[in-house]
């Protein structure tokens, strides 16, 4: 959270950073608490057209008659996808990565905080898919990401999938240790023409969790596709997860946060203290949809 005088005055009732800035006092790893979001966790103007473009792919690629596809598409898009799951353990020989802090230290205080983060996200109504973002490179969106994951599963052992979708840097096969058998963008590109295909994910029993990561070493398309994404994350909503956790790129420089959100229930903002400025913050939250914002979180630096 910004603190009051450190990145300027606290905006008017108007201001959009009004639905990320509450004042509360400063910990090493502070959250704000979540707006709450619709009772069904998703926006419906602002999914429906990109659903919609989706579902009419999926029935395309599958090649249902048309008259079928008006009778009854939920006999199409409303199956559960099946998932391949490939198991993976983190190394022993080696210092399991420094991000994975509720699994390095789950008495901290810093993995307190990231309880208290999935608290306040649980309260907002429980979004199943919750984009994960920042304002600039650095700032630690993919520590936020990996620690609401661990946290949001180790609650009654909810079922959650960690994507990634930063193509151009991608961080979960470092933080995991794990090369992805098959690569998240490369598994887009093949259910976009063809929908119903198997998912291919990394399961982590360690941690109770699910990873559909993007393997660093081939050379990816600098954009995501939207379309593609949309089709992924109704195919995986149905998958029975109760939570999917986007790591996303960066907002400034780049339109994909805005694409992603579409597909999503909400947006969680990532700010790095003594780093974030308030207008790096405003404009931010200005390029995507103030509304779908359901709180920002502060990392010490």
């Amino acid at each position: 959270m910004v603190k009051r005088g450190k990145f300027g005055d606290r905006p008017g009732t108007e201001d959009p950073l009004e639905v990320a800035t509450r004042a509360v006092a400063p910990m090493p790893l502070t959250t704000q608490p979540m707006v709450a979001v619709r009772p069904d966790g998703v926006e419906p103007r602002s999914l429906a057209h990109t659903v919609e473009a989706a579902r009419t792919a999926m029935i395309q690629a599958a090649g249902v008659p048309a008259v079928l596809a008006e009778r009854g598409p939920a006999t199409i898009d409303q199956q559960p996808p099946e998932i391949g799951l490939t198991q993976h353990h983190l190394p022993e020989d080696r210092k399991p990565d420094e991000r994975l802090i509720l699994h390095l230290a789950p008495d901290s205080e810093r993995a307190a905080q990231f309880r208290v983060l999935r608290h306040h996200m649980l309260a907002a109504g429980r979004p199943q898919v919750i984009v994960v973002t920042s304002p600039s490179a650095g700032d630690g969106k993919t520590t936020t990401a990996v620690n609401l994951a661990l946290a949001l599963a180790e609650c009654n052992r909810a079922k959650v999938l960690l994507v990634e979708t930063h193509l151009r840097r991608p961080q979960l096969s470092t933080v995991f240790a794990v090369v992805p058998p098959w690569c998240f963008a490369e598994q887009l590109a093949a259910h976009r023409h063809q929908p119903l295909l198997p998912w291919g994910l990394i399961d982590i029993p360690q941690l109770w969790l699910h990873v559909a990561a993007v393997n660093p070493k081939p050379e990816h398309a600098q954009l995501l596709d939207a379309p593609a994404f949309a089709i992924a994350m109704e195919r995986l909503r149905l998958g029975g997860y109760d939570h999917i956790v986007i790591d996303a790129p960066p907002v400034q420089g780049t339109a994909e946060v805005n694409l992603l959100q579409d597909a999503a229930d909400g947006v969680v903002m990532v700010t790095r203290a003594r780093r974030t400025t308030r207008r790096q913050l405003r404009a931010a939250i200005e390029q995507i949809s103030p509304r779908k914002v359901l709180g920002t979180v502060m990392l010490d630096s």
